[in-house]
């Protein structure tokens, strides 16, 4: 006997929905859209390509949280209710949505929630109307829908909920409280969890870009060249390349490749027609143009590609779109152009909000407004013919900065002219303080033309290690603080124990803090120890400018020798100088190793006449004040007239 002749119809309708069925074949089937979404009528997931993929991520068992970052107006929230919708009704699941604040949960609720709800025949024979508000929505098969905003506690709950969507994250009711840690509290005893993040980017230190970096594998959209069939993933172009490096993406057969870049005619200057007839995108690897049309068939072909290899133990994943992608109207590439323009074009004190607007709502990048970058061509470009090891003659001292590590130390050696010219002749790694000892008070380097003239280091920084654990399972710091007793004076090198200032020093780039009686773990520091309080953010200025000054043969100058290798390139421009959009200006670490950077701030530091004590002019024979160019009395030892500088 069938089940018709043994339910009531009423009762056929909430019969469960089989358990199988794919998000995206559930979502053109029983997703209806309201007036207020861009497209009316049933879903169409061939309008987001990437969400119709990304849904049947979700529902792979072994993930349990799904990030996506994008743009402004294309699509996501409807994306994630299809994603409430399909738990709610092919599995009575308890959900709960996230709103940014309370008008925007109370519009989502009534112009999108409900809607979905009310306007697919079998989900609204599914609502119990006994139980069904703005905030709460029952359904017959067990379902709980509850919506509420990030900066309301009593939202939250006590109620347990499976599925959690967070929607803009960036915003700022989240935070008010934290709001995401405590909605995913209300589904820790689910072991089939799932959590939703989605937000437009504002800032690196914005929360869908710090969920965005913790997942275990971020996919992009790659689609394929219309000329050369090559999958590749779509930017705006190579300055705007959040999160990849050097402007490569990884393909899906583990090779880098170039991404392309929307190109046009006239610049921003150009008008609208120029923009209209020659807004293209390019492709990366063959360089040929496509059409707005080309570009979206091939968004419709695009497949899903991690930016690392699948290790199969994968829960939080994570995924990046931005406006390109769309397919609706906002998406054509002359309507991106002209917005970018439009960003361009305001008032010089409105500009730089406006270009954020575009990067945050277009590109879907966080705003990073770069003051000082340093690329290894220009740091490069600062060598000299200086034999590594070999100091030039007119060296009146050598400094050393140490950067201390877990395993071991790294070094810097600069050999200082009287003018406050400097040389790099001596950097790399050691393994322990027995290694650095004879570094500091057992080597020797030759000075140039005069082979029986040797120079020893006359002084060297420390940094103090920051209180981690060593190789040896001791504290850093505390080791640090021993050996500069031990070794600190009375030997040919003096030895300053450094720790970075919390606060910038002015016109210092050093002074003396407070004297240590204490080890960290409590132990006494007989005889005390005193500190060096360095500002790291001037030390690092130095470096970079005078690097540059080598090059521009203006100001101090700092070159480098000869033999000046890929590592020491790489730690240096670990770090770029960033002003965030409170106008806060600050160093940035882009890649774990900085270590060079640090010891070659120390090194230029010791020579400084701020430093405590006095710099390099107190050395015999040095100046009395630091020039603030060369002058004519005191020969510029640059590129043209310097010995050591390589000849073009």
């Amino acid at each position: 006997m069938s089940k018709e002749n043994l339910f009531w119809p009423e009762e056929i309708m909430i019969w469960p929905v089989a358990k199988d069925l794919k998000m995206s074949e559930w979502a053109p089937e029983y997703r209806v859209l309201g007036a207020h979404s861009a497209i009316k009528g049933g879903y169409r997931l061939e309008m987001v390509p990437f969400f119709a993929w990304l849904m049947d991520k979700i529902q792979d068992p072994n993930i349990r949280t799904v990030v996506v970052c994008k743009p402004a107006q294309i699509g996501g929230t409807d994306f994630a209710l299809c994603v409430i919708g399909y738990y709610a009704h092919q599995e009575g699941a308890l959900c709960m949505c996230v709103l940014a604040d309370q008008r925007t949960s109370e519009y989502v609720s009534s112009k999108k929630l409900k809607v979905m709800l009310e306007s697919s025949e079998a989900m609204a024979a599914l609502i119990n109307h006994d139980c069904y508000t703005k905030d709460e929505m029952e359904l017959l098969n067990g379902a709980y829908i509850t919506i509420g905003w990030a900066s309301s506690v009593s939202t939250m709950g006590t109620r347990p909920i499976r599925i959690m969507y967070f929607d803009e994250i960036d915003q700022p009711g989240y935070s008010v409280i934290d709001s995401i840690s405590l909605g995913r509290e209300r589904s820790n005893t689910f072991p089939d969890r799932k959590h939703l993040l989605t937000s437009t980017p504002t800032t690196e230190a914005g929360n869908i870009i710090r969920e965005l970096e913790s997942c275990d594998l971020v996919y992009d959209w790659h689609v394929p060249c219309p000329h050369c069939g090559q999958y590749q993933i779509l930017r705006w172009n190579k300055e705007h390349c959040y999160g990849l490096k050097d402007g490569l993406y990884r393909a899906e057969d583990g090779t880098m490749h170039p991404v392309g870049m929307v190109i046009w005619e006239g610049g921003t200057s150009a008008s609208n027609q120029q923009i209209m007839e020659t807004a293209r995108y390019q492709c990366g690897k063959c360089g040929e143009l496509w059409t707005t049309a080309q570009k979206n068939e091939a968004v419709r072909q695009g497949r899903g590609i991690p930016r690392t290899d699948h290790t199969g133990w994968e829960r939080k994943i994570g995924m990046h779109v931005n406006r390109i992608y769309s397919l609706f109207d906002g998406g054509r590439l002359e309507e991106i152009v002209m917005e970018f323009i439009h960003s361009r074009r305001v008032p010089e004190h409105e500009r730089a909000k406006a270009l954020q607007g575009f990067i945050n709502s277009s590109l879907a990048e966080p705003w990073v407004q770069i003051v000082t970058t340093t690329t290894d061509t220009s740091v490069l470009a600062a060598r000299c013919a200086l034999p590594a090891m070999t100091a030039p003659a007119e060296t009146v001292a050598l400094t050393c900065g140490i950067d201390s590590q877990k395993h071991g130390f790294w070094f810097a050696v600069r050999a200082w002219a009287r003018n406050y010219t400097s040389w790099l002749i001596h950097y790399g790694q050691l393994a322990d303080f027995d290694e650095l000892e004879q570094l500091l008070f057992g080597s020797t380097y030759p000075v140039d033309g005069d082979p029986g003239r040797l120079l020893h280091i006359w002084r060297a920084a420390i940094d103090t290690g920051g209180g981690s654990q060593g190789a040896d399972g001791y504290n850093i710091t505390e080791n640090v603080y021993h050996w500069v007793r031990k070794v600190g004076t009375g030997r040919s090198c003096r030895v300053f124990a450094c720790k970075g200032s919390s606060a910038p020093l002015g016109d210092a780039v050093a002074r003396f803090g407070k004297a240590k009686d204490w080890a960290p773990s409590g132990k006494p520091l007989p005889g005390g120890l005193q500190l060096v309080m360095v500002d790291s953010s001037q030390a690092k200025d130095m470096v970079h400018t005078r690097l540059a000054n080598a090059v521009s043969l203006d100001g101090l100058q700092a070159f480098l020798h000869a033999e000046t290798d890929q590592i020491y390139l790489r730690h240096i421009t670990a770090e770029e100088k960033r002003r965030d959009r409170r106008g806060n200006v600050g160093w940035v670490q882009l890649r774990r190793d900085n270590h060079l950077l640090d010891a070659e701030g120390l090194a230029m530091a010791l020579a400084e006449p701020t430093w405590p004590g006095g710099g390099i002019n107190i050395v015999r024979g040095g100046p009395s004040v630091r020039p603030q160019k060369p002058t004519h009395e005191t020969p510029n030892i640059g590129r043209r007239i310097n010995p050591w500088a390589k000849r073009r």
